[in-house]
């Protein structure tokens, strides 16, 4: 396993989803709008994003950092440490979330890779535009190898991938936004899918970005509810 400060130090997102508890909505919603601006003040804060996912029972959260190193010291912050006790024992009902960093300059991609496709328009797709998207996901994905997308451990979406949106964000980076979220086993697939008619057909529903990101690995017991392998986390009731 490699450490935070041994890798390279390049933009680390969180990919996470979670559950809420029955009854817990108004008062967890409440800690979030309140502790957002505590974690845009930490050092090398980025982002923080969310929102539902479609034909998906769980909610999407992320954040962004410069590097591994400092999303490791908002882990550690006090501040943080205090909601995340409180989100794991009270508020979730189940969580996972794992982490991933952009490649440095010139660094060889092999293996697993996650891709986060952006979509940024004036206005939120229509029924009709969402279904047509979902539905050609759904049929094509599959075949240029897309890993099925895994949720808790053992556990995976309907779909090999999910659509998340419109999202909530800060910084706003535009009126309406969606992220598109696969996994691959190969960066070879990930260009062959990038390449087809597919994606050609959702750079017209809006301004496009794609990004591409490599796993992170914590040592063993690093980290609660670490899975064997240090590559994700869960816990929860479900979890």
């Amino acid at each position: 396993m490699t450490s935070s400060t041994t890798i390279p130090q390049t933009l680390t997102v969180m990919e996470a989803c979670f559950t809420l508890n029955p009854g817990v909505d108004e008062q967890f919603w409440a800690a979030q709008d309140k502790f957002g601006p505590v974690a845009a003040a930490s050092p090398g804060f980025r982002a923080v994003i969310g929102g539902p996912i479609a034909n998906s029972p769980w909610l999407y959260f992320c954040g962004k950092w410069s590097t591994p190193a400092a999303m490791d010291d908002w882990y550690h912050d006090r501040a943080h440490t205090a909601v995340q006790n409180k989100a794991h024992r009270t508020w979730f009902k189940s969580v996972y979330l794992r982490k991933w960093r952009l490649p440095a300059d010139g660094e060889e991609i092999q293996g697993r890779v996650f891709s986060e496709i952006a979509l940024a328009r004036q206005t939120p797709l229509s029924e009709t535009e969402a279904a047509r998207v979902l539905s050609e996901l759904t049929e094509s994905l599959p075949g240029f190898g897309v890993r099925p997308f895994e949720t808790v451990v053992g556990e995976f979406e309907a779909q090999p991938f999910q659509l998340v949106g419109p999202l909530q964000e800060f910084p706003e980076l535009a009126p309406v936004r969606y992220l598109l979220l696969t996994h691959w086993d190969s960066p070879a697939d990930l260009d062959a899918w990038l390449a087809s008619p597919g994606v050609a057909a959702l750079k017209e529903l809006g301004e496009f970005e794609a990004q591409r990101y490599l796993p992170i690995f914590h040592a063993a017991g690093e980290r609660e509810g670490l899975t064997s392998d240090g590559f994700q986390r869960g816990w929860g009731s479900e979890a």
